[in-house]
């Protein structure tokens, strides 16, 4: 032990002369004792779960260069704090949603951090570490499923967790407008106001839908002020920069861009394949071969929900044929997302996918997916009758395309939109869009 306690403390000193006092300090000043070294893994303990984390997503690399320098033995640093049991495997917890509408699963830890979205992540470290002090508001954007509630949400678990009294909300802005909505008309604005009245922390996804409500706009206006005036932390995600909304009032998008502004862009090639391996490693006992896994990433490069869409999507292949996931399965089984990417493929209704996805902001394999949550569930049943109605698909192909549902569903799926573009206009105007488009 004492060979394994001497290369960290070497390796210490090496971390003291290529970083700032200060950042030392604050990073490795009580990161001294090693607890053991099992597999060519060396644990050293960390005081706390913020330091830990950002050590392990920051200065990891650094780490492993200096101690490659100090020994040629196969070994790595693994830092934990103590009441963690590495030698026995974790049990993964439920997914647990709390009063504040945060996802326990969503950390800081749990983020898989690469050069997309690594300023984003210190960042929001630095913002959940000091709230309402160090950026407000904090502005994060970037495409479809690249990561920015998860972040988002990560800010807020790591406020909460350390103060346990903290008033903190997660919002999407459409909720935000139907609560607005619902307190108009139920003449109960009372209900509204004890929402979102006193609160410590406001987090707002997908605040470009705003647009589609000017009176909640002018309400939201109201409360952002309320907030930064009382130095409350707000933390708002985008699909495009402040300065690029639309329908957005100009004083509110003024306001977005007093704090900083972080994007989140497309993951790397060896990103993705670590987004996958996380991913499999949380939600499934099986072993997949990294073969698969790189094919997997080098053909889902747009975001991470398609791209864990494309590993469901194998798993679900693989456990349908009771076969092992190899690569010519996994081929096999991304046939149809894949060529549906391409919009020149031969077969139409491939592009008729990507344009519905398009239009909705959800990813293909969201589309296809088993999800039944409420932003999913419009655009599969579009897709259904698009399939059907203008492709002369037959029920079990299209139940085939959409990971294996069966006839009723489908048929159901079609007929809802079928009964209800006779009444509702808009529906009807968006599905010929959608065709033209085509």
């Amino acid at each position: 032990m004492d060979f394994y306690q001497d290369l960290w403390n070497k390796t210490r000193d090496k971390l003291a002369s290529r970083f700032a006092e200060k950042t030392f300090e604050e990073m490795f000043d009580d990161v001294k004792k090693v607890l053991k070294c099992e597999n060519g893994v060396i644990y050293v303990l960390t005081p706390s779960t913020y330091i830990k984390t950002k050590i392990n997503n920051v200065y990891s690399k650094t780490i492993s260069e200096i101690l490659n320098e100090l020994t040629d033995q196969k070994l790595k640093f693994k830092f934990i704090c103590e009441d963690e049991i590495p030698a026995k495997p974790t049990i993964k917890a439920p997914v647990k949603l709390n009063k504040n509408n945060l996802k326990s699963n969503f950390t800081f830890e749990s983020l898989v951090v690469g050069e997309s979205n690594r300023l984003s992540y210190i960042t929001g470290m630095k913002v959940a570490e000091q709230p309402g002090v160090f950026i407000n508001p904090l502005y994060i954007f970037g495409g479809v499923g690249l990561g920015k509630t998860h972040l988002m949400q990560a800010i807020g678990n790591f406020i909460l967790e350390n103060d346990l009294n903290t008033n903190i909300l997660y919002v999407q802005a459409t909720d935000f407008m139907d609560d607005y909505i619902k307190g108009i008309k139920n003449e109960n604005m009372a209900a509204f106001e004890q929402k979102y009245e006193n609160l410590d922390v406001l987090l707002v996804d997908d605040i470009q839908m705003l647009a589609m409500g000017n009176k909640s706009q002018q309400e939201f206006f109201k409360l952002f002020n309320d907030m930064t005036t009382r130095q409350k932390q707000i933390v708002i995600t985008s699909d495009c920069p402040a300065s690029k909304l639309t329908g957005i009032m100009d004083r509110l998008t003024s306001r977005f861009q007093m704090g900083v502004s972080v994007d989140i862009h497309q993951p790397d090639l060896s990103q993705r394949v670590n987004i996958l391996k996380r991913k499999l490693a949380e939600n499934s006992n099986k072993v997949i071969d990294e073969k698969v896994l790189t094919f997997i990433a080098e053909n889902f490069v747009d975001n991470v929900r398609e791209l864990e869409g494309g590993l469901n999507r194998v798993l679900w292949y693989s456990e349908m044929n009771n076969e092992t996931p190899t690569l010519e399965l996994a081929k096999e089984a991304l046939d149809v997302l894949i060529r549906a990417k391409k919009p020149n493929s031969k077969d139409n209704y491939e592009t008729a996918l990507s344009v519905i996805s398009n239009t909705y902001s959800i990813s293909t394999a969201d589309l296809l997916g088993k999800s039944r949550n409420s932003k999913y569930v419009l655009p599969r049943h579009i897709a259904m009758y698009i399939l059907k109605n203008h492709y002369n698909l037959t029920y079990s192909k299209i139940g085939s395309i959409l990971n294996g549902r069966d006839h009723t569903t489908i048929m159901n799926g079609c007929n809802k939109i079928e009964e209800e573009i006779k009444t509702n206009s808009q529906l009807k105007m968006a599905i010929d869009t959608i065709l033209k488009k085509v």
